[in-house]
This record gives structure tokens, sequence and C-alpha cells, in this order.
């Protein structure tokens, strides 16, 4: 494998690709592949500027960056490098500083000087310009093979969804959060919600890290905290970055949780050294929907749980908790309260919280992405 920042370039003829890669999808992978496959070596510049189409969507230059790295990590003859057009007037001006830019990049991106470069371009307007202002051989792509834009992804990518590069596709996933005090049924609601949509899930990281550790709730010290945290973000990131995420992602809990949790069970000194790795994380995730369950639900003893919360009082006190936790991160207009309605053949709500949630999540899809789910 190469490591694609220390292995340069070694071969006479190098094709360059560059692109603002927002994201980078199948037709921008097939150019690449083409370009390597007919020079000795390419070297892909990811471009852009704070204030680009892509860091407008949170998709900044430098993440675009490392997710192109990342998918040509197994590459010997590909090189990925960065150009920062900050400084540079921006296009249809600022050709020679660009030009000149790119030239270091050439330089410093290959082991030894080249004998010839190829552009490999997919706008008939950059073909022109290169072949003006270049001694260098210019190709236009073929982009009816593939009739996709990174446009059409960053406005319906549910829709665009399998010609996403995968490192790429974290990023435009759906990620829905169920959160709720324990014993509502968040768990059987996440596990419905997902199968039925075909989607991957995760369940409470807590429940299983005390269950390995012969744990219970009131025993949990500040060190077990701070793994909850990073266990539990990372079951979400990897489940999120795994092939399974076909676009939606299911959760019963993240690290606001565990943050509310960690307040009721320890100390203030303790809480307080906890606080900034929780905020991090926090802010490292990406929740599209956040669907809150009050405690409308019979509190299970499961010989497990904490019984100390298990009046309604301390269970309402508790939802209370988790409403301001997600007002006080900004993400208020992403939180929805799914209470339901009990019948005579539904005494406790849970199918009628089901069919709630569920409509919930179609309709932001419906009116985000213009996608109907089934």
């Amino acid at each position: 494998m190469s490591k694609l920042y220390t292995d340069r370039l070694a071969g006479k003829h190098i094709g360059v690709f560059f692109g603002t890669f927002a994201p980078a999808h199948l037709g921008h992978y097939q150019n690449i592949i083409q370009a390597k496959r007919e020079t000795d070596g390419c070297l892909i510049i990811v471009s852009g500027y704070e204030g680009d189409r892509g860091d407008l969507i949170g998709l900044g230059v430098q993440k675009r960056f490392r997710y192109m790295r990342d998918l040509f990590a197994e590459e010997e003859n590909v090189y990925v490098a960065y150009l920062d057009e900050t400084n540079i007037p921006r296009y249809p001006d600022g050709w020679t500083p660009w030009l000149a830019k790119v030239q270091e990049i050439i330089d410093s991106s290959c082991s030894h000087p080249v004998k010839k470069i190829s552009w490999y371009v997919g706008e008939q307007e950059y073909a022109d310009e290169l072949k003006e202002r270049t001694a260098h051989g210019v190709r236009l792509m073929d982009r009816i093979a593939l009739p996709i834009s990174a446009t059409e992804i960053r406005e319906r990518p549910l829709a665009h969804w399998n010609y996403i590069t995968r490192p790429f596709r974290r990023h435009f996933s759906t990620n829905i959060l169920v959160m709720g005090s324990a014993s509502n049924g968040k768990t059987t609601l996440v596990r419905d919600l997902a199968r039925s949509f075909g989607a991957p899930f995760t369940l409470e990281y807590a429940r299983q890290y005390e269950e390995e550790s012969n744990i219970r709730d009131e025993e949990l010290r500040a060190h077990d905290f701070h793994y909850l945290a990073s266990g539990q973000f990372e079951n979400n990131r990897e489940t999120i970055q795994s092939a399974s995420n076909n676009g939606l992602f299911f959760s019963d809990t993240d690290v606001m949780v565990t943050k509310v949790y960690a307040e009721y069970y320890l100390g203030e000194e303790d809480y307080q050294a906890l606080t900034p790795t929780y905020d991090l994380l926090i802010k490292r995730q990406k929740w599209d929907l956040i669907l809150v369950i009050p405690p409308v639900t019979p509190y299970v003893d499961d010989s497990f749980r904490d019984m100390s919360y298990a009046d309604s009082d301390s269970r309402w006190k508790m939802h209370n908790r988790f409403v301001k936790e997600i007002e006080d991160n900004g993400l208020a207009d992403k939180m929805h309260i799914v209470s339901g309605e009990v019948s005579e053949f539904d005494p406790i709500g849970y199918y009628s919280r089901y069919q709630q949630a569920r409509r919930i999540v179609k309709e932001y899809i419906k009116e985000t992405q213009e996608v109907d789910l089934i």
C-alpha cells in the first residue's frame, strides 16, 4: 500500500486531474481511473477556499482532501494534493497565479522531473484555457457515461446515494437519533424503524459496557463515563461509515445522552472534568432528526436498571434535562416529541409512536430531498 502523504509519483508521464470534489462521485472516480491507466501516475488536486460550495454544507476543502486520500489509500500510482485558492482570484479570473500554484504542486508531488504532463478535464472551457495557456496535452473526459453531478448529489443525496464515493457518504448520511429516559421503548423503536427502512442502527453502548464489565448504573465512575462517551461515539461513527449504510442511520443513544447521565451520577468536579471531552464529541456528531420519547410508559425493573429514578417525577426531570441538552447544543430545530396516542388495541401507545416516528422520517426526507420512502 502506498502512503499518499509521503510516496510521490515516479513516472515520466503524469496525468493531472483537479476539482472541488464536493463530493467526489463515481464520475470523478472513473475519470481518475482512466487518467492513471493512460499515464504512469495520476496527480489529483483537491482545490477550494473558505466559503466555496463544499464549505457551505460543512464539507470544507481540508475535509474533502482527507476524504480523497482515503478513497485512494491503496493506489500506488495516485497522489492526492491540496490547493488553497483563498488568495487566488475567483474563476474565470486568476488562471496565471492558479497555474503557477499547480506547477509547484506538480514539482513537489513527483520524485523527479517529469517529461510529459496531460491534463484530464471534464469541461470544454477548461480544456480550451489549458490548451491556450500551457504546452501540455489536454484530455477532455466523457461525462455522458455517468450522467451525475456533485450539485445533484448535494441537493438530493439519498436519491443519488450509489453515485457517492464511500468516504464522502458519511457526510451525506441522514442520521436519526431516538432519545429518551430509560424504559420508554426507544431501543425497540429504533430497531423497528431501522428495519422498516432497511437501514443500519446502533444501540446503547452503556448497556453493552455494563454487562461486559459486570457493573450497574449507580456504580459507574468518571473513567467509566469517559469510556461510555467514546464507545458510543465510535459505534455510531463506524456504523455511519460502514457499507451497510444506505443513506439512513438510526441510533438510540449519543454523547448528549451520556453527558446527561454523567451529570446525574457524578460529583460536580468529575462531571466538569469530563465536560470538555463530551462537548468536543457532541460537536463532531451530525444529527438530522432527533426523536424524543417522553416517559409515558411503565418503568420496568429488569434487574439491571437503576430504580432510583423510576418514579414519574424523576423520569420527567430526566426527560426535561435531555430536552435542555438538545437546546443547549443548538439542535432544537431537529427535535420532535414522539408521544403517540393510546387506544383500546394499543393501550401504552407503542405502535402509535412507531407510526408517528416513521411519518416524521418520511416527511423530512420528502421535504429536504424530494424522495418518497416506502
